[in-house]
Order: C-alpha cells, then sequence, then structure tokens
C-alpha cells in the first residue's frame, strides 16, 4: 500500500470505532485521498475520523469533504423517513416482506450517515408482485428498471431508490437461501409484525458476506465498505461459530470468510497479513466499490470456463451463456415459459430487443470480452481461487 493508501485505512478504521487519528502524514497525495473517499463511499466516516486534527488538514480538501458529508447526511435523513412509509403500506397492505443488508447494518456504525448507499434493498414475495407494484405507485414511486431478480423503483422528489428484489440470490447462492420461497423460509416474522420477516443473527451474516461474494465474482471486486460491515456485524453479535461455519461450510463460503476476516483484522486490527492477504489488501483498494471493466470481463470468463479448457473456449462460452442465458434464468425473466417451453427461441429474441434498446452498454461489454488479456484473466484466477469463490 502507498502512504496514502495506508493513512485511508487508518481514518476508516478510526472512523468505524468513533475515535479520530492523531497526525497528518508530511507527503500525504490529498486528491488520492478524496477519490479514495468518493470510490469506496467513505466520505463520512474518514471527515469523522480527521475532526480531531482538521486544523491540519488542507482546508480545500476539508470543504470538498463536506460537501459531500453534508448532502450523505442529508440523505440519510430522508431515506429513513422513505423507508418507514413505504414498510409501513407493506404492513397496512398485507404484503411479506423483508428488509436487507443496509436497514441493519448501518445502525452498526457510530452514525448511520457513515453507511452511506445509493439504494434499498428489500426482499418482496414474487407471488405478491402484482400488489406490490400498486402499493408502491401509490406512493408516488417510480419505476426506474423491472428485470428478473428485482424491481428497481424511487421516489422522483427525494430519489430514494428501493431495489425490490423477487429473490435474495441468483445461481449456487440461491440454492442454499431457497427455492420456492426465495428467501423467506430462511426467516421469521419479527416480533410485533404480521408481515415483516427477519433473519437469526447468524443467518443475516451469511446473507452480508453471500452478497459480498457474489459481488466478488459478477464485478471481480469489492470496496473496503464490504469489510467494515463484516467487522462491525462480528463485533456487535456473539455469533454461534460452530453453526456458523458448518452452514457456511453448506454455501461454499468458508474459506472467502477466513480470508475476510483476516483482511479485516489487517485494517482494522494491524494484525500481521499474510501474503495473499496483502495480494487482497491491494486488490480491494483498487477495485472501489466496483472493479474496472476489464477485470469484470476477466471474471466472467473465468466463472464461464470449464475445467482446464483454453481462454479461447472460455471466451466463446461467456459470449454465448451471454446471448443465450439458460432455461431457469430464461424462466424467471419470461415465467410463461415455465408451461410454454417451446417458446424459448421466440422469447430469446424478444430479450435481445429489450437488451438492445434499453441496456445498450451491456452490448459494448460482449465486445471487450473478446479482449480480455491472459495476464488479467490468470490474476483473476488466482484471486477467485483464494477466496475459494471459483465456482460462483
Amino acid at each position: 500500500m502507498t502512504l496514502t493508501e495506508k493513512f485511508f485505512v487508518e481514518c476508516v478504521k478510526m472512523g468505524i470505532k468513533g475515535e479520530t487519528v492523531s497526525s497528518i502524514p508530511n507527503e500525504l497525495d490529498y486528491k488520492k485521498l478524496y477519490n479514495l473517499c468518493k470510490a469506496h463511499s467513505m466520505s463520512v466516516v474518514v471527515f469523522n475520523a480527521l475532526y480531531g486534527v482538521k486544523e491540519k488538514v488542507l482546508p480545500s480538501f476539508l470543504d470538498a469533504l463536506l460537501k459531500i458529508v453534508r448532502r450523505h447526511v442529508k440523505k440519510d435523513v430522508q431515506k429513513d423517513h422513505d423507508v418507514n412509509e413505504l414498510l409501513s403500506a407493506f404492513e397496512e397492505n398485507g404484503l411479506r416482506y423483508m428488509p436487507l443488508k443496509g436497514y441493519y447494518l448501518r445502525k452498526l456504525y457510530p452514525s448511520t450517515d457513515m453507511r452511506y448507499s445509493a439504494d434499498f434493498d428489500i426482499l418482496i414475495d414474487l407471488k405478491e408482485l402484482k400488489k406490490v407494484r400498486e402499493v408502491a405507485y401509490k406512493l408516488g414511486l417510480k419505476t426506474e428498471r423491472h428485470d428478473e431478480h428485482h424491481d428497481i423503483v424511487y421516489n422522483p422528489e427525494t430519489k430514494t431508490v428501493f431495489e425490490l428484489h423477487k429473490t435474495i440470490f441468483v445461481g449456487e447462492l440461491e440454492k442454499y437461501f431457497g427455492g420456492g420461497e426465495k428467501g423467506f423460509e430462511k426467516a421469521k416474522l419479527k416480533e410485533g409484525y404480521n408481515y415483516f420477516y427477519e433473519m437469526d443473527k447468524e443467518t443475516f451474516y451469511i446473507s452480508v458476506l453471500a452478497h459480498s461474494a457474489y459481488h466478488f465474482a459478477l464485478d471481480a471486486g469489492v470496496g473496503i465498505r464490504h469489510l467494515t460491515d463484516i467487522y462491525l456485524y462480528q463485533k456487535a453479535y456473539a455469533l454461534d461459530k460452530e453453526y456458523l461455519n458448518a452452514e457456511l461450510e453448506k454455501c461454499g463460503l468458508i474459506k472467502f470468510n477466513e480470508e475476510f476476516e483476516k483482511l479485516a483484522n489487517y485494517f482494522f486490527e494491524d494484525e500481521k497479513p499474510t501474503d495473499f492477504t496483502k495480494k487482497l489488501a491491494k486488490h480491494v483498494l483498487e477495485s472501489t466499490l466496483l472493479a474496472n471493466e476489464e477485470k469484470q470481463m476477466a471474471s466472467l470468463v473465468v466463472s464461464n470456463a470449464k475445467g482446464e479448457e483454453g481462454e479461447k473456449k472460455a471466451k466463446k462460452r461467456s459470449f454465448l451463456r451471454a446471448i443465450f442465458p439458460i432455461k431457469e434464468h430464461m424462466q424467471f425473466s419470461y415465467p410463461v415459459l415455465k408451461k410454454h417451453g417451446y417458446l424459448l427461441p421466440i422469447f430469446y429474441v424478444i430479450r435481445w430487443f429489450h437488451v438492445l434498446f434499453t441496456r445498450p452498454r451491456n452490448v459494448g461489454k460482449l465486445k471487450k470480452m473478446q479482449n480480455v488479456s491472459t495476464l488479467e484473466i490468470e490474476y483473476i484466477k488466482e484471486i477467485r481461487n483464494g477466496l475459494g469463490i471459483q465456482d460462483l
């Protein structure tokens, strides 16, 4: 890590513990520090960590950071109102719902505005989708996008975005979190409510970890906030480690958890790192919340490779999988295919037109996939294998 990266990590460490740093390095690269804060969504955390020595901080940097902080604080207050309004509407209308990730995680930080996120995730019952949409529209929410995994809606006045998940996960992780109920079978009713579901502490932790693993596999990396979430959650709750590890084995995340724990302890507890932990630390800091497109395309190629087959075949398979998703994914997007499978070719054409006109950027990504370097593919393989997520 560079001096500025080390200082950024130190600020994050102190900020999430409600403490401040004691000094400012002389050779600090303020531009790079600002970019790290912004890219990792850690502006409020770092600002709070610097508060005790703010007189020693470059004024222009502090002013720029303060602008982001004020915006995040304002959005945090507004989001609380919007979220409570939607959850209350679901409860009043008899619709099953389960808040995910941020609803609980933000409360673990010294202040909720420290965990800024662009959206709010809620699991809904797919069988109640029509009524869920009716309730959302009555509240004045507008549609950003409907896809096979979630409805994305937003408040046009406050810009609060909701991801209404139809399933917690897809692929391998969906098998662990539930098939028919898409996640509700891993939860129970919250005391005092009729439709509010929540997971036990260990299962929720696994869902948070699985979310990080899923994004790491899909986007070839995650930012430091995924680590602060995991670290603070483990600090807040006495988890049943024996049960937790047994469940992590079942869903294939035991190695991922071990390596992320090592990285969190390296960053936030100053524990001595292994060689792989150092490499992972560099990767996470460079990844930010989402890795660059070349790494993403390399990860896609690696995830679609079979055994030790060559790079050319893996790229071809990845391309074809993007053009022709597996039958189960198509059935999720177009439920009519569950009863009328013979219509699959027609719905492939429908999907192509939909992507072409609504998500043209994805077409450009397919072209970039063919140009991913061998070196990048081998690097991603090493990282994925080290985390035990080669099959995600």
